[in-house]
């Protein structure tokens, strides 16, 4: 089953020893097959009732009431869509959740990681988490997500302020609410690791206590309207800040109440020349520094020469510079090229107004590639070999060497 091979194939060195001895010699798997909703201690159950320590899955009808109080179990597995609604009491697991075969999954009770875990949601696959989660803050919780997980509004993914929190997997993980704290997972920046796909923090939502450390997938966030609040916005290694809904393709702003490094990455700006609206990124009574991150612009129409946009700031400073799209830093008035437009950039460093200004300057020229002349025409080969180069040198020697004769006659006669 995916289940135990892929925790084992995620969780390395002492962490799979933590997986594997967290899960109870004695646990068994119950099977909800209650077609009606119902409460879990009184319900049709494959194997009993579950117990501490026990794996569910459920295979019955949609809808079930968990009413166990707190209890600890290893893992809650959707095989088919199903929703557990909040009976009475918080869920503990020391083993993870799996959603599969395009089901969705809603679980209503508190849920808590005991231990390093890995959850896994499959390509069109959906968890619905409305609740409060609690992640381990002595470990850390992979969240493998190829379909859409999403924390409610009144939700939370806490991590105590030490845990560390990875998103991976090519699907999104969305945030509605929930400010809670996340550690730093091992030798990356400070933050909720988004490690692949994109974490979206939708709407306008203040998660003002979230760190994010984007270095392999996308971060997303705010409407041109209003803010998406976050604590620290850390940008790495090939990881994308694209504020805006839409994954990313709106206009959106986000507010960083924490100071935040740039280092690497790209910083995807939507433009629309219309409103002279554009994508925003500034800290709030915090400084922000870039270094070495790249420049991605997307206009929509045509702004008139000189016209400009704020796309990074801050009320306390600003520090560094960006780099264009192939890499090349870009000093105070460069120019350079994105998306077949011609940019320069504008840094202030200091007061309330730092930050940078992007300048549009023109259209990059259409470059034509020269077109090759067709070649000459050639005769068929016939396949006999071609001695008429040698004959012809051949006719040219005697020619040469009768001439010659003739000459020294000449001069002989005239002797």
């Amino acid at each position: 089953m995916r289940r135990r091979s892929s925790v084992m194939l995620t969780v390395a060195g002492a962490a799979a020893l933590t997986l594997v001895v967290a899960q109870p010699a004695f646990a068994a798997t119950r099977t909800w097959t209650q077609v009606g909703d119902s409460n879990w201690s009184t319900a049709t159950w494959t194997g009993g009732v579950p117990v501490a320590g026990d794996d569910v899955t459920f295979s019955g009808g949609p809808r079930s009431t968990y009413d166990l109080g707190n209890l600890g179990l290893g893992w809650l597995m959707f095989p088919t869509t199903h929703e557990i609604a909040n009976g009475g009491g918080a869920i503990t697991l020391t083993g993870g959740i799996e959603v599969t075969g395009g089901s969705t999954a809603r679980i209503e009770p508190q849920l808590a990681s005991s231990g390093s875990q890995a959850w896994f949601v499959e390509s069109g696959s959906t968890l619905d988490l409305p609740s409060a989660v609690y992640s381990d803050p002595a470990t850390f919780l992979r969240l493998t997500v190829d379909g859409t997980m999403t924390v409610g509004a009144g939700g939370n993914l806490d991590a105590g302020g030490t845990g560390c929190v990875e998103k991976q997997g090519t699907g999104v993980l969305q945030l509605l609410g929930g400010g809670g704290g996340v550690g730093t997972c091992a030798g990356q920046p400070k933050g909720l690791l988004v490690a692949a796909g994109e974490v979206a923090v939708v709407g306008t939502p203040n998660l003002g206590g979230k760190d994010f450390a984007v270095t392999g997938g996308t971060f997303t966030g705010g409407t041109a309207s209003g803010a998406a609040v976050v604590h620290e916005l850390n940008l790495a290694g090939t990881g994308v800040v694209s504020p805006g809904p839409a994954s990313g393709a709106g206009i959106g702003r986000v507010s960083l109440w924490g100071t935040s490094a740039w280092t690497g990455g790209t910083y995807r700006v939507d433009w629309d020349a219309a409103s002279n609206d554009s994508d925003y990124v500034y800290g709030t009574g915090q400084a922000i520094s870039v270094s070495g991150t790249r420049l991605d612009v997307r206009l929509a129409g045509t702004p008139t020469a000189g016209q400009f946009v704020r796309i990074l700031g801050s009320d306390v400073s600003y520090t560094g510079q960006f780099s264009s799209p192939t890499g090349t830093p870009l000093a105070d008035g460069d120019e350079f090229t994105s998306n077949g437009q011609v940019y320069s950039l504008e840094y202030i460093s200091t007061g309330g107004a730092s930050g940078v200004l992007l300048h549009w300057l023109r259209a990059a020229p259409v470059v034509v590639p020269p077109v090759d002349p067709p070649a000459s025409p050639e005769l068929a080969h016939s396949g006999a070999e071609a001695r008429w180069p040698l004959a012809i040198t051949a006719f040219a020697l005697v020619g040469s060497g009768a001439l010659l004769v003739a000459y020294r006659r000449r001069v002989r006669r005239a002797g």
